[in-house]
């Protein structure tokens, strides 16, 4: 009766992530590192990011498709204008930024791409851009006297 963990009903009858959906996804989440410059090193996020994938699929199966469309999205951009265009296209189009969103690219923008951003941001990506303290999304308690573990003074 009681669960410890959340599930939506219809998940438990999707099957797993597919190896070709997951490196489309592994790769999406290495370019928003690259072009945003926020992560020297996203080897050691691959598990968790698969883990991330599985768990918003287990809440939301909606998702199951959003990871099948990005990767249906971003193959075809790639033919079409090469890798890192492709790629900038996603995370800069004005177009994709519509909501609700109307087209695939729109909908891989919102539900995907901007959610990895996101979560490399908690993963250390305001250390990036400066914050000497940043020990996470969580860093601590401000306390007057000490340095700020969440940001630097100016």
């Amino acid at each position: 009766m009681y669960q410890l963990t959340e599930k939506h009903p219809l998940s438990a009858g999707l099957p797993p992530i597919a190896e070709d959906v997951f490196a489309s996804m592994w790769r999406l989440f290495v370019h928003i590192g690259k072009f945003w410059n926020n992560m020297d090193d996203p080897a050691p996020y691959r598990s968790q990011l698969y883990t991330f994938m599985c768990n918003r699929i287990s809440l939301y199966p909606i998702y199951h498709e959003y990871y099948i469309l990005a990767k249906k999205v971003m193959d075809e951009l790639i033919a079409e204008r090469g890798e890192d265009a492709a790629y900038e296209l996603l995370f800069t189009d004005a177009g994709a930024l519509q909501t609700p969103p109307k087209t695939p690219l729109a909908l891989v923008r919102q539900c995907v791409s901007n959610e990895f951003v996101a979560w490399q941001l908690a993963l250390g990506g305001f250390k990036a851009w400066g914050a000497e303290n940043y020990c996470g999304y969580i860093g601590g308690a401000f306390i007057p006297g000490q340095p700020a573990p969440y940001r630097t003074w100016s």
